[in-house]
């Protein structure tokens, strides 16, 4: 008979509730699982009592494009959470095309893995996949990237991309001004986490008539594109023309390097994410402040959710959503804060 953990709390390593035939195997198999514990620190080591025979819980990974940079201390947040679980992490690329994403998840609903965790692009395109996998019994979880309200997931894990939005808007006031004439750089259109920081940010400043948009466009959360963008303001505005360049996310950090380099130091840069690149702007001075949202503690949450979901310690997981910490990064206190990726 399979022993049952029904709870394993770190730090103490507080083991209760337990059932199991009283062997030497039995002993060292609970002794793995709690010395798991005791090495994740801030995730909750959960039982994979769920599976017979002692096979491991297997989640399902579908992530809308590997190679972006932000992904990398995700994946390995993932995996190493997997790892001191003893589960077995199957990782799909969507190479940011929404029909890859699709036949990624079709993939895993195929494997018959126990959940699945999908960072899609297109929140609404993703929706059918996400019933299809549902229909099959298979717990899904948003995570990074909302899906749309119609596709039935557990919850969703990640930033509050509105309250992002909200703190961009609250350090462009405090640093910049309340009358900031804001040249408005967005992610990739149509995302959610595009639609939502645009929405977050546009409440805030409802209590800032003066703050104005002289213009907003997208650089598709790329660096190359961000950097022409900018170059195109530079030129259209001269000193004087706006006060303030706010990014959706990380990638206009080296823009922000290009316009202190050619003497445009009047424009203040507010960008959203923490990369090294970022953190070593607000160093130099050319980047105001940012918000950080780290992707590794995303990662980890998911897959222990997943786990938790899977057996069957569903009061673990908080729904319908599971929020990350959002902090303000300037000069003040960058310090305290190593980068989120990028080293």
């Amino acid at each position: 008979m399979p022993f049952v953990v029904v709870g394993v709390l770190i730090h103490n390593v507080n083991i209760g509730d337990i059932e199991m035939k009283k062997t030497s195997s039995t002993r060292r198999a609970l002794l793995r699982l709690a010395a798991s514990a005791a090495v994740l620190g801030t995730v909750t080591a959960m039982p994979l009592a769920a599976q017979a025979a002692g096979k491991p819980v297997v989640i399902g990974s579908m992530i809308w494009n590997a190679s972006v940079p932000f992904y990398s201390n995700f994946i390995k947040g993932q995996q190493q959470t997997a790892d001191k679980l003893d589960a077995k992490l199957v990782l799909v690329d969507g190479k940011g095309d929404l029909g890859t994403e699709i036949a990624g998840v079709q993939q895993l609903i195929s494997q018959h893995v126990d959940a699945i965790l999908i960072t899609a692009s297109d929140a609404k395109g993703i929706v059918p996949v996400v019933k299809m996998a549902d229909k099959a019994g298979i717990p899904v979880f948003a995570v990074n990237n909302r899906v749309d309200d119609a596709g039935p997931t557990v919850t969703f894990i990640g930033a509050d991309d509105y309250e992002f939005g909200r703190q961009q808007a609250a350090l462009l006031v405090s640093k910049v001004g309340p009358n900031a004439r804001v040249a408005y750089m967005l992610g990739g259109l149509g995302t959610s986490a595009q639609l939502q920081r645009q929405k977050g940010f546009d409440d805030y400043l409802k209590a800032y008539p003066k703050v104005t948009i002289v213009t907003s466009q997208t650089a598709n959360w790329d660096a190359a594109q961000a950097l022409r963008l900018v170059q195109d303001w530079l030129n259209k505005y001269p000193k004087g023309g706006i006060d303030a360049i706010v990014d959706q996310g990380p990638e206009a950090a080296n823009a922000a390097r290009y316009a202190h380099d050619h003497g445009r130091d009047d424009i203040k840069f507010v960008l959203g994410d923490y990369p090294r690149e970022v953190r070593e702007g607000i160093e130099g001075g050319y980047v105001t402040g940012t918000v950080d949202q780290d992707p590794k503690p995303q990662g980890e949450r998911s897959v222990e959710a997943a786990v938790q979901w899977v057996a069957g310690q569903k009061d673990k997981v908080k729904r319908p959503n599971e929020f990350m910490p959002l902090p303000i990064v300037t000069k003040d206190n960058v310090a305290q804060f190593p980068p989120a990726w990028g080293g």
